[in-house]
Formats: structure tokens, C-alpha cells, sequence
């Protein structure tokens, strides 16, 4: 049985693309130097605030503007480096406790979302921007 060809511009990144992959990518490769106690600490800040109607409604605005602006497929990329970043980090650890476990997915959906921001910023206001990102504001390179 054959396979349907994949469709040419299905995995291809416009030129409008580069400029927010540019500082995605510098984001990444600072989680790429995140130690896995350090994803577990922002875990933890995030986890008593996860529930948010700020932050919530934020994250509303932002599947909107990836949607709305054609972001799709650099939303897949940015996902995939982030999920990168996180693998690679917990890559040493194993033996998880319950407690790890929630906190580095807490950070893991948090980072995920930072770059996602990252990627749409261009369509977000910049209040909604500080919330999606705060929680790594210290990683995000000023560009």
C-alpha cells in the first residue's frame, strides 16, 4: 500500500517565520542549560499559581493568535525544541518522586508556553506577553 505524498509547504518555515524563531531558538538554547533542579524550582513557582484567569485567558489569546496569523507549523517546531530541551534535562534522573514528576511537567507546560509566546509576540499585546514568559524572563534573550 502507498503512502500520500507529503504536500510540498506542509513542514516549510516562511521568511516572516525567522525573525520569532531567532529568539525562540536563543530561549531554547538557554533551557538547554537549565539542570534539572533548576526546571524543578520553577515548577514549583508556577504550580501554586497554574490556575490563573490571567494567565488563562492569555494562553486563550495566544492558540488564537497562532491560529489567526498561520503559526502552525513553527508552533510544531518550537514545541518539538522545547520538548527537546526538557528531555535532555531530565535525561540523568532515574528515579522520579511523585512531587518531581508534577513540578517538571508544571515547568516543562511553562517553558512550552514562553516559546510559543516567543513565536506569536508579534500578535500579542505586550502585558499578555510578560505573563505568558515571566516565569522564564531571566532565560528569554532582549530581541
Amino acid at each position: 500500500m502507498g503512502r500520500l505524498p507529503t504536500p510540498r509547504h506542509a513542514a516549510e518555515l516562511t521568511p516572516s517565520d525567522d525573525p520569532a524563531l531567532a529568539c525562540v531558538n536563543a530561549f531554547v538554547d538557554r533551557l538547554l542549560d537549565l539542570p534539572f533542579f533548576a526546571w524543578l524550582a520553577i515548577g514549583q513557582s508556577v504550580s501554586s499559581e497554574h490556575g490563573l484567569p490571567v494567565r488563562r485567558a492569555a494562553r486563550d489569546a495566544l492558540d488564537v493568535a497562532i491560529v489567526d496569523h498561520g503559526l502552525g507549523v513553527p508552533a510544531w517546531y518550537v514545541r518539538d525544541a522545547v520538548e527537546t530541551a526538557a528531555f535532555l534535562a531530565a535525561r540523568g534522573v532515574s528515579q522520579w518522586s511523585r512531587r518531581e514528576r508534577a513540578l517538571f511537567a508544571a515547568a516543562h507546560g511553562t517553558a512550552e508556553t514562553a516559546a510559543l509566546a516567543l513565536l506569536a509576540r508579534a500578535h500579542l499585546p505586550a502585558a499578555m506577553l510578560r505573563t505568558l514568559s515571566i516565569s522564564f524572563a531571566g532565560y528569554i534573550a532582549d530581541s
